[in-house]
This record gives C-alpha cells, structure tokens and sequence, in this order.
C-alpha cells in the first residue's frame, strides 16, 4: 500500500503549493492512502481565505487529516471540535482528528465521533507531538485500511496516537518512541 502525506509549509507556500496539490491528487486517483496534516503557521501560510481554500483542495483528496485543536482554531474560529470534524469530512476525508493536547483525541470515522483520553505523562517537551500523533495514524491505516470505510478498531487507534504522543511530549526534543515502546505502554 503506497501511501502520500503532506502539511505547513509544502501545502500552502507556492511555488511548490500547487505541484503538492497535483501530487495529492495524483496519488488518490491511483489508490494510494493519502493524508493531511494542515499544521498552520499563520505567520507563513498566507491570508486567512486563501489558507482555508487551499485546506479544503488538498482535505478533497484526503483519507485521512489530523489537525491540533489550534489548527482548528485558526481555520474554522466560529465552530467548535465536532463542527470541525463534520465540515472537514463533508469535503472527503473518511477520517478527521483533531489533537487536543491534555484532553486527547477527537475523531470523526464512518460511525461518528469517537474520543480518546491522553496519555498522561510528565511533559518535557511539546514539540513533535502532533507529528508522533499523525505517524501513529498513518501507520495504523498502512497496518489494515478498514479503519478508514469501516472505523475498525477506531478506538485502538486514537489510544495508539495518543500513547504515541504523550511518550513524545514525555522527552525533551522531537525524539518520538518506537513502535515495541508503543506496544509495551498499550500492553
């Protein structure tokens, strides 16, 4: 399973902006697992308007998109978590999840809205959390694809991605932990 992902700098920023946008699409129309993590920067992502347009180009092409919750903030400053959720899935992705920091993990799949608890850790560091979040969701999709049509396993998943996550933030630095000290935490 081939599988394309993208974010910040690479979406919004021409002149490689619009080659992102061909490649995602690209990669959709021949199967391939594609994901978006907007990870805005307002300082570096443009105006507001043209920022949310381009979101929702490359979200259309999207399986999967995990946004923070400052991300949803930024784009969307009039609805709360789950209007987020709903307005980013109606655009195609089959899975949306907004990172809350210390609340967890909030998702919409094919059966709803699904939340998951943080991994409550002493924190070090915050930097690299959202990142560990999407790998974690990306590998869980590249493990078995019904989680996207079908939310198999949802919660297992989030759980995953949040474990992830609080490991990452327990650390100084973006030093993300591996796969067996994942599965050790999860038990």
């Amino acid at each position: 399973m081939r599988a394309v992902h993208t974010g910040s700098i690479a979406l919004f920023l021409e002149p490689g902006g619009t080659a992102v946008l061909d490649t995602l699409r690209a990669a959709a129309a021949a199967g391939a697992i594609v994901s978006v993590d907007p990870n805005i920067r307002p300082a570096l992502v443009g105006d507001h308007a043209g920022a949310l347009a381009r979101f929702g180009e490359a979200v259309a092409s999207a399986d999967l998109v995990k946004l923070s919750d400052e991300d949803a903030r930024w784009l969307y400053p009039d609805l709360d978590d789950e209007e987020v959720l709903t307005r980013i899935a109606e655009l195609g992705p089959a899975l949306v999840v907004i990172t809350r920091g210390g609340e967890g993990l909030l998702a919409r799949g094919a059966h709803g809205v699904v939340a998951a608890a943080p991994y409550v850790v002493t924190v070090a560091d915050t930097i690299g959390a959202g990142d560990a979040a999407m790998a974690s969701l990306v590998s869980s999709v590249l493990d078995d694809p019904r989680v996207l049509p079908e939310a198999y396993a949802l919660e297992t998943v989030l759980r995953r991605a949040a474990v992830m996550a609080g490991i990452t933030v327990s650390r100084a630095g973006a030093n993300p932990p591996t796969r067996a000290e994942v599965d050790a935490r999860l038990g």
